[in-house]
């Protein structure tokens, strides 16, 4: 787009299309903070969870603790005997030393389902989607569209830089459209909030959702058992074993995130275990 020439009315955009979360650890952690309906990356809610978890981090909105250092460890020993057999047959200090970042990373998972309320991220990105659009509007057609983007600064000695009109030209083009393509940016981050699929259910509880997704992550990452929703299996155990470490909590019903991760997984990869 080159700004000061009228254009068409921007149109809304459309939700930008969701991402499998993959398998494997790396990828996990880039991936894990999201709402189990909307799996492509938010760079703006991955900023407000990182603010969110630093500012939560000593006082848990959840009214629990989570277990000690003793009880974690524990924990985590009981996760490392359940990945058998695992994969590449790893010894037990490398399957430890892969499940305590994933611990590590759930115990930053914020705990408060507010953050989450789909009806507050999608009043408010559509307010910055609408403003982002008048900008986008009245760019197009402003007589200060060369003042705005004006690549042509005087150095000490008095020299223009850049010198010729082609480079003028270039570097005004070069700083329009990549300003012009930034709003796109961001109105595709507000589409994907509009989204009636983002965030969770005011009644949802993220942590035990991530809990069985961090598990079922886990089992497809080390081990080469087979996952399935059996009660008492290595998945619902697993899910019960973090959901404990972050929350304290024994004994907790778990079978509807379970059932719900397994669901899901099965509905976008046909085949999955």
């Amino acid at each position: 787009m080159t700004w000061g020439r009228e254009v068409p009315a921007t149109t809304r955009c459309r939700p930008t299309p969701r991402r499998l979360l993959p398998p494997s650890l790396a990828a996990q952690f880039q991936y894990t903070l999201l709402s189990p309906r909307q799996l492509f990356v938010s760079p703006v809610l991955a900023v407000v969870m990182a603010r969110k978890a630093k500012s939560g981090a000593r006082r848990r909105n959840s009214g629990f603790p989570p277990t000690d250092a003793i009880r974690r460890g524990e924990i985590v020993e009981e996760i490392v005997d359940w990945l058998r057999p695992r994969k590449h047959r790893m010894s037990d200090a490398a399957v430890t030393a892969a499940v305590n970042p994933y611990l590590n990373l759930l115990l930053r998972v914020p705990l408060d389902a507010k953050l989450f309320d789909r009806r507050k991220y999608r009043a408010h990105a559509e307010q910055l989607d609408g403003a982002l659009l008048e900008v986008e509007t009245l760019l197009a057609s402003s007589p200060l569209a060369r003042a705005l983007f004006d690549p042509v600064t005087i150095t000490e000695d008095g020299v223009l830089e850049p010198s010729s009109l082609d480079d003028i030209e270039r570097a005004y083009r070069e700083r329009a459209e990549s300003f012009a393509g930034e709003l796109k940016r961001l109105r595709k981050v507000c589409a994907g909030a509009i989204d009636p699929g983002f965030g969770f259910h005011p009644n949802y509880d993220p942590v035990k959702y991530h809990c069985a997704w961090f598990a079922h992550c886990l089992i497809r990452e080390l081990s080469d058992m087979k996952i399935s929703g059996t009660k008492d299996g290595a998945f619902w155990t697993i899910t019960s074993l973090l959901y404990e470490a972050v929350s304290g909590q024994k004994s907790v019903a778990l079978k509807r995130a379970c059932d719900t991760v397994l669901r899901r997984i099965r509905r976008r990869e046909p085949g999955t275990d």
